[in-house]
């Protein structure tokens, strides 16, 4: 069957996401005429997890798997999880070089980048989600009394995932894992060796199942779980005071920078309220100047009417008193 873009499209989504977590919701808690229900559902889930095995596509199979490992546990039905579990963490087993990057959320998304995908936070946070279903569905299988024969092929596919994975850390928790499983599978092999009832022996099967104390899987389950919970929290408080110490700082920055430009319009505006007066300032000095320049042109001009007045004066008198002495000699030849 020829896989279109447009199928994905329509899988892959919240809306889809949301409308399997409805249906698990409504049949983890129903009555028994919906419990037919249950095996299309976990069939329509199954098809999901094989729709695309792209690593990039990671984080909607584990949404898949949890809400299957929760359908399990509520109706009390067995789904056969380890071949997408063990098919996932096949992706953790050759560690990666890619440069170190940001993590993020992996429960918050469906599908992450073709770059993202080759980060070490992605690796990370696929293994320890990962490892957290797989403790939790081989946790829920140590409360069967069947759990001896059931976790043999999953110890088998654990310990060929620890000789080829070359990551220590992720090595340490798988092998912490295989201990756990094994111990779990003696103490139950030793219990139920003084059984006296078939395994065709439902009612006995469960209210022996149901007798038995917490296993060491299931202890080592929660712990695990709430010290892990505990460490995200702390990094989700500590990404938040981060986030928040670098939004104060860039409020304080931008608080600087614009008291720095409040500043700098103040002296803006006190260099040109400065530069007005001095421009007003020599205005009234030229205009001073030019009236001085005036009254002094206007001074000169009158001091040179007035000799010329003066000059006018004079030549006239000189002339009448040449005039006089003609009178006298015309009188003296008489």
């Amino acid at each position: 069957m020829n896989k279109k873009k447009s199928d994905n499209d329509g899988v892959y989504n919240w809306q889809y996401v949301n409308a399997l977590h409805v249906w698990v919701a409504v049949l983890s808690d129903c009555d028994p005429c919906l419990s037919p229900l249950i095996y299309p559902v976990i069939q329509v889930m199954f098809g999901v997890l094989k729709l695309h095995s792209s690593p990039c596509y990671h984080p909607l199979q584990l949404h898949i798997i949890r809400l299957m490992l929760h359908l399990g546990q509520q109706t009390n039905k067995h789904i056969p999880l380890i071949h997408p579990l063990l098919g996932i963490l096949e992706f953790c087993s050759t560690q990666t070089k890619a440069a170190a990057t940001k993590p993020i959320d992996l429960t918050c998304v469906l599908k992450v980048t073709k770059g993202y995908k080759k980060t070490k936070a992605y690796q990370d946070g696929i293994f320890d989600l990962t490892y957290e279903l797989l403790l939790n569905y081989t946790s829920q299988l140590s409360r069967s009394i069947s759990f001896p024969e059931v976790s043999f092929p999953i110890s088998v596919w654990l310990k060929k995932f620890v000789k080829k994975c070359d990551n220590g850390k992720y090595k340490s928790l798988i092998k912490q894992l295989l201990e756990k499983i094994d111990a779990v599978s003696k103490d139950l092999s030793h219990r139920r060796s003084t059984v006296t009832f078939s395994p065709k022996d439902f009612k006995e099967v469960d209210a022996w199942e149901a007798s038995q104390p917490e296993t060491s899987l299931t202890v080592y389950f929660n712990t695990w779980l709430k010290l892990h919970r505990d460490i995200s929290t702390q990094n989700n408080h500590e990404m938040e005071h981060l986030e928040d110490s670098e939004e104060d700082s860039k409020l304080r920055s931008k608080t600087e920078s614009e008291s720095d430009l409040e500043e700098a319009e103040k002296e803006a505006t006190k260099t040109v309220s400065l530069v007005k007066t001095t421009k007003n300032n020599l205005k009234g000095k030229k205009r001073k100047l030019k009236t001085k320049s005036n009254d002094s042109n206007e001074k000169v001009i009158k001091t040179a009417k007035s000799k010329k007045a003066k000059d006018n004066k004079l030549v006239i008198s000189e002339d009448f008193a040449d005039t006089g002495d003609i009178v006298e000699d015309i009188v003296l030849s008489d």
